[in-house]
């Protein structure tokens, strides 16, 4: 009698998990394909068009591979600010394109907005006080090229 009732239950696989169960992932899946599933990451990916988003004319681009959205052009590194988003994942920015957020600020969290406008603040700051240093540095490179017309002038 206890043999029958085992017998009529159903199979139950304790490897998987109520989570596994959900996501389809079972215990032959391959580690692969688990991995190429949870590498299409990218921020706010529900608003995304074939790896596109775009918001009030804005077009952001998906990288999947950093886990990013990127907006302008993104060959030269030295070009591009890169924001962590505490919803995950990061904006990477071309500072040539910075104006174009104004127009998609919409489409983020507050929290995200928030970083977004800390991080170009602390960009403009930034960059004002280089080019300080170099207005400074090119007068002190004039100062010293007329003190020593100057003292050419005194030996003369």
């Amino acid at each position: 009698m206890v043999i029958s009732g085992i017998s009529s239950m159903q199979s139950i696989d304790p490897a998987k998990t109520k989570a596994q169960k959900a996501e389809g992932f079972t215990r032959g899946a391959s580690f692969a394909a688990i991995l190429n599933g949870e590498q299409q990451k990218c921020p706010y990916k529900h608003l995304a068009k074939d790896g596109l988003i775009e918001y009030n004319g804005v077009v952001f681009e998906c990288d999947y591979n950093t886990n990013s959205i990127c907006l302008g052009d993104m060959s030269d590194p030295k070009k591009v600010l890169n924001i962590s988003l505490p919803s995950g994942g990061s904006l990477r920015v071309n500072v040539e394109s910075i104006g174009g957020l104004s127009k998609a600020a919409g489409m983020f969290s507050p929290a995200d907005l928030n970083a977004i406008m800390r991080a170009i603040s602390q960009y403009n700051h930034f960059t004002s006080k280089l080019n300080e240093a170099e207005e400074e540095e090119i007068e002190t490179v004039e100062n010293l090229a007329e003190g020593g017309e100057a003292v050419k002038e005194e030996e003369a």
